[in-house]
């Protein structure tokens, strides 16, 4: 464990530390949680109060309208989002427009791999025939959010953690337990429970790299860990040889074959090709 000020960083302190530091909500999206959380609530009501921010319906009219959904039509309206992909998934929306802010140089690379973790996690979610597909996507969408706020609000254990990666030659879940104690699933866990999360989406974000503790909602965990190799495999590249392996409750939950992950890959292939991500 390492040492901070001659204090050790113990799980205790790192948790109490990121919980002070996590984002609050802008009002905009405080409003829409909160209307959200009421029964029956119309799309129109909702769409209304997003609608107050010009800036956060742009960016959840992008996300809407991102490769991870692959309308065949473009989305223009806040309300027809709503209607099409339900409330966790335009919840689960919003919150990655806090989550991520504005994609700096430093944030791209993470942002690009949750962008395309969301796309295949959708495409894999489909070919199960989930009706949760949409959801699926936000949780692919978020998998990695705390690895996103710790670059941006703790730099300095993000930069110990990108040292041990190199010098061990390790994926990032390695170095994170040696430099943190834990990994940025544990992270995820604090900051869905401090957010109050769908229960669904907390055991993704939490349990992706141990499928095996998701007891609610299992194949959402499943999908984003095959996502997540999948996506590594796919962009493997000199330097970034190491990859999460596929966890073994994964292949039974999901009921995996050789054809159902090749139907897959030529699907993703087909998506990611070409993408560009650019920024929320």
């Amino acid at each position: 464990m390492k040492m901070q000020h001659g204090n050790p960083l113990t799980p205790d302190v790192l948790k109490e530390k990121v919980l002070e530091r996590l984002p609050t909500f802008p009002r905009v999206v405080q409003e829409a949680w909160k209307l959200m959380q009421r029964p029956n609530v119309s799309p129109e009501a909702i769409s209304e109060v997003i609608g107050k921010d010009i800036a956060l319906t742009a960016k959840v009219l992008k996300l809407v309208n991102s490769p991870f959904y692959g309308f065949p039509n473009r989305i223009a309206s806040l309300k027809h989002a709503i209607i099409l992909l339900g409330l966790n998934t335009i919840r689960g929306l919003l919150i990655s427009t806090v989550v991520f802010g504005e994609i700096t140089p430093p944030l791209m690379e993470i942002w690009e791999h949750a962008c395309e973790c969301a796309t295949t996690a959708g495409i894999i979610a489909r070919r199960l025939g989930s009706k949760a597909s949409d959801e699926m996507t936000v949780a692919g969408l978020l998998h990695d959010m705390s690895k996103a706020f710790l670059k941006v609000y703790f730099p300095d254990l993000d930069a110990q953690i990108e040292a041990v990666k190199k010098r061990n030659k390790c994926v990032d879940l390695s170095a994170e337990r040696e430099i943190l104690g834990l990994g940025h699933d544990v992270i995820n866990l604090w900051m869905a429970e401090k957010w109050h999360f769908p229960a669904s989406l907390k055991e993704a974000l939490a349990y992706h790299h141990q499928v095996g503790k998701a007891k609610e909602h299992p194949q959402f965990a499943a999908v984003v860990n095959l996502a997540d190799v999948l996506i590594h495999i796919y962009r493997l590249k000199p330097g970034k040889e190491l990859i999460p392996e596929i966890d073994a409750e994964t292949c039974r939950i999901l009921n995996l074959s050789p054809e159902f992950l090749l139907e897959v890959i030529k699907e993703m292939d087909k998506s990611l090709y070409a993408s560009d991500w650019g920024e929320l």
